[in-house]
């Protein structure tokens, strides 16, 4: 994918001056066009991946050549010597052309899927931009000089912007062809005897993937033009199902074995094999209507050879799996998230090897061919192994850029061989290559068409530069997609683990409380008794570095967030990093768009692992809007770039200090809690209940100021809650709430005490500290707060039976929120803090009298800062956009964390990547005592 430069526009235009100044006055065709446009496009446009986006004397299939393409962009260029007048005519393969007709005469060679949207004529003085959408394209352009190139460098944005980029035209023609195909499916359905069937619904399934073959292979040019369309225009609706019968029949022949008496339409059609048509399925009577709609919108509407099979396999998948329909929404995984697996895993270096290749000084044209052909036989042997592939789209992806890889090699090949032929250079990246599990039989029959679709798209592009005809039907190689449970699957009998290079793909995102028994059953397969903590996916990266153990085979999965935080790190990763696991890379959580029309966000990580300790480790981390990256020198189950550590749930802290409680969990059904409203509305018919009523707060309520009450019962005498008859009334309808509910749960176990919250033998009316279970990962510090008016904490607010300015301060401080933010659980993106995982695994500072007075006095400035805004919520002041509201509280924070880093003996200056680590640090010398 082509992206935009992080550069700022005045970047750019000090980038452009000096390339115009560079160039100004010079500029040969034959040896100065590749320099010129490589150190334009990627100094001054700020296009990235240059190598693999740009062809140089792309060969066509009039033995001319094409200066530069640039295909992601649609766009041709054709380049002059400097003394050459873009204007002049010049005879080119025997006919007398300007340099845009030269151009043009190129894309009309083309198959349409590479037939540019744009022409760029230079000659190093001057660019011309024709765009071949305007009806007058020759003389009807932009034009501008080199010397104007600073002012004008806009103009070339084209080249990079996402809107006009080949990825996005893609998407909308698959999202467009998802929507008709839904469409048609749907109307299809109906046509069934028995549509809710088994044999119905795979027979349905099936006769949608082999019309979208047919509709794709028309568009691509594998059959002839509009040859599907052309057969079924003019049939009858009663003629449709017995013609696609024997259409399908007929591509599944090998010709030599055909019946002689065939019309001539049919003869026409080739044979595909791959046994996409091998078996005979059931195929419904059609209607008018959906003729019109398969003829007139599903085929003649829609470029098939657009689409992107990365995307449409998902959506297409999602369209016509009657699972993934019932949850509503088409969806995909973006090529940009399968990017975040795949790159660092293996493209990112495979693109720089190239690169390393083509750009190597001093070195013959000879060495330069083997290394390149020694580069193309190692791309062709590498081996990808999806276990969880579902519609296919990451070995799609996969197989997509090593083809674009291998179209570069055969680019530069052929240049090299302009006088001898390009016959002995031959494709040699295969979907044999590919292997992966799923367990849904749709989906393997979608996973299998999109990777041949992907095939054929390459080919077409691929025969650009060989100048040869690729013959692509029948298909002889396919991609083994296994159907299986991949839980219950022998991965070694998909493909053997010495063979398998890279293990990549996207396990179902399930938390552990939402499996079913067999899913339950799936873990306890994989961890024993160990596994009850775990999501789901936490499975696969177990079976994969059980699967790659003793080889150099490679790992990353899209995972849930969780099992790298909480309690999910030490069952997961203490027994890998034992076997001699090494997380190698990471994207830190952020949220997964799989692009569902209809789907909530996901917040996700992926981790890259390995038996193989890389030297340069990279991590991600996603702030608002930004992607921090960094390279640190270790990268622990946490994530966190610091030393291994796997904590428990402690019961009591690991520090001499005072235990952290959970609040009251009402159980009660609503009759014990009342909102202001309910209250005002008590006390005017019951005012002797006010001694019985408190201020109640869960976290949300506590840290955004909202009052809430409950009935505060455990002194009340019979008499007295005799004379009391409505809250006499709600205890009743609590203790009938509490009998209604099952037997093993709180609810029932506390039916004979239903004028109680559950209880918590650790509070005791006094001063406390509160600490909301759930914060916002926004804010920088989760507010905690003292409290002293009484209010009684719900399950959702722990709490510290303290008036400590020490405690307070410590945990209010960046060195507690920075542990807090590697170690706790996530609820959604949210922190969900622990008090047995965060609190009791955090290690306090040790210090003198003079260190714990400065943290006291810090910690009353941080409160003292607080009440300068009455009118504010602890949401209100600690939410990070507000920060310049708050700047005494800032300003007091600061200091707060800079004496309490201090406490620690340390200077860190903040850096909270140090931090963390010294905190593991010091929670390793504990646990080690």
């Amino acid at each position: 994918m082509l992206l935009m430069s992080s550069s700022s526009p005045s970047e750019k235009k000090l980038a452009a001056k000096l390339f115009a100044q560079k160039w100004a006055d010079r500029g040969n065709e034959k040896s100065d066009t590749h320099s010129f446009w490589l150190e334009l496009l990627r100094d001054v446009v700020g296009m990235e991946d240059v190598t693999t986006n740009v062809r140089f004397e792309s060969r066509t299939s009039q033995r001319g050549y094409i200066d530069v393409v640039i295909q992601d962009a649609k766009t041709f260029i054709e380049q002059k010597s400097i003394d050459v007048s873009l204007d002049k005519a010049d005879i080119r393969q025997g006919r007398v052309v300007t340099a845009f007709r030269q151009a043009l005469n190129y894309a009309n060679t083309m198959p349409n899927k590479l037939r540019p949207d744009y022409i760029i004529t230079c000659n190093f003085a001057e660019f011309r931009i024709h765009d071949l959408n305007k009806v007058n394209a020759e003389t009807d352009y932009i034009s501008f000089t080199l010397a104007e190139l600073p002012d004008q460098i806009h103009l070339l944005d084209f080249l990079i912007d996402p809107q006009k980029s080949r990825a996005v035209r893609e998407e909308k023609v698959s999202m467009d062809a998802g929507t008709l195909v839904g469409k048609l499916y749907d109307a299809l359905r109906d046509q069934y005897l028995d549509p809710n069937s088994d044999a119905s619904q795979h027979s349905l399934n099936v006769l949608c993937v082999r019309l979208v073959f047919c509709l794709f292979a028309e568009d691509a040019g594998l059959f002839e033009k509009d040859a599907f369309y052309r057969y079924l225009d003019g049939l009858r609706a009663d003629q449709v199902r017995v013609a696609l019968r024997d259409l399908f029949e007929v591509l599944n022949t090998p010709v030599d074995s055909r019946d002689p008496y065939l019309s001539e339409q049919l003869k026409n059609f080739p044979y595909v094999n791959g046994g996409l048509f091998a078996k005979v399925e059931q195929i419904p009577n059609f209607t008018d209507e959906i003729l019109d709609l398969l003829v007139h919108e599903v085929s003649e509407k829609t470029n098939w050879a657009e689409i992107s099979p990365t995307i449409f396999g998902g959506v297409f998948e999602s369209t016509l799996n009657p699972e993934t329909r019932a949850r509503g929404g088409m969806h995909y995984t973006s090529p940009e998230n399968i990017h975040k697996v795949i790159d660092p895993l293996f493209l990112d270096s495979l693109k720089a090897e190239l690169d390393s290749i083509l750009n190597a000084s001093g070195i013959t044209a000879n060495k330069r061919k083997k290394q390149l052909e020694a580069f193309h036989t190692k791309i062709s042997e590498l081996k990808f192994f999806d276990p969880a592939c579902g519609s296919g789209n990451f070995l799609t992806e996969t197989y997509i850029h090593l083809r674009k890889i291998e179209n570069k090699i055969l680019s530069e090949l052929a240049g090299d061989q302009t006088q001898l032929g390009f016959s002995n250079v031959t494709l040699k990246v295969s979907l044999d290559q590919f292997y992966g599990i799923e367990i849904n039989d749709f989906a393997v029959s979608v996973a299998s068409t999109a990777l041949w679709i992907a095939q054929l798209q390459a080919n077409i592009e691929a025969e650009s530069i060989v100048t040869a005809n690729i013959e692509s039907l029948p298909l002889r190689d396919a991609a083994h997609i296994h159907l299986g449970n991949a839980l219950r699957t022998d991965w070694a009998s998909v493909l053997a683990p010495e063979q398998c290079n890279y293990v990549i793909g996207n396990p179902p995102f399930l938390g552990y409380s939402r499996l079913d028994e067999a899913q339950k059953e799936d873990r306890k397969a994989i961890f024993g008794k160990n596994g009850g903590v775990l999501d789901y996916v936490a499975c696969w990266h177990r079976k994969a570095a059980e699967y790659m153990h003793g080889t150099d085979a490679e790992a990353a999965l899209v995972s849930t967030n969780s099992i790298c935080q909480g309690q999910q790190v030490t069952p997961l990763w203490k027994p890998l990093f034992d076997a001699g696991i090494h997380i190698n890379f990471a994207h830190r959580t952020f949220v997964w768009s799989n692009e569902a029309t209809n789907q909530a966000h996901v917040f996700c990580i992926i981790v890259g692992f390995s038996y193989i300790d890389r030297p340069v480790k990279q991590a991600w981390t996603y702030r608002k809007n930004e992607v921090e990256y960094s390279e640190p020198a270790h990268l622990n189950g946490y994530l966190a770039e610091a030393p291994d550590a796997f904590l428990t749930r402690r019961s009591k802290p690991i520090s001499d200090v005072l235990e952290m409680a959970q609040g009251f969990k009402p159980a009660d059904g609503g009759h014990l809690l009342l909102t202001p409203e309910e209250r005002d509305e008590l006390l005017a018919k019951e005012p002797l209940a006010a001694p019985w009523i408190r201020k109640f707060s869960m976290g949300a309520e506590f840290i955004n100021g909202r009052d809430r009450y409950c009935l505060w019962l455990p002194e009340i005498t019979g008499v007295e809650l005799k004379r009391l008859p409505l809250v006499r009334a709600r205890v009743d309808a609590c203790r009938e709430w509490r009998l209604e509910q099952i037997k093993t749960g709180d609810a029932y176990k506390l039916s004979d005490l239903p004028h109680l919250l559950r209880p918590t033998s650790r509070f005791k009316d006094g001063t406390y500290i509160g600490i909301p279970k759930v914060s916002s990962e926004r804010r920088k510090y989760v507010p905690f707060a003292f409290v002293t008016d009484g209010m009684i904490p719900g399950d959702k607010l722990y709490f510290i039976p303290t008036n400590s300015l020490f405690v307070f301060g410590v945990l209010m401080s960046q060195f507690q929120n920075a542990w807090m933010r590697v170690v706790a659980g996530r609820l959604k993106s949210d922190y969900s803090y622990g008090n047995t995982t965060v609190y009791n695994n955090f290690t306090f500072p040790e210090v003198d009298d003079s260190a714990r007075v400065d943290v006291e006095k810090r910690a009353q400035a941080v409160l003292d800062a607080r009440s300068l805004y009455p009118e504010a919520t602890l949401a209100d002041m600690y939410d990070p956009d507000n920060d310049f509201l708050y700047p005494e509280l800032m300003k007091a924070h600061r200091e707060l964390d800079r004496a309490v880093e201090m406490a620690y003996g340390v200077d860190f200056g903040g850096d909270e990547q140090q931090i963390v680590a010294h905190l593991f640090k010091l929670y390793n010398e504990k646990v080690e005592k």
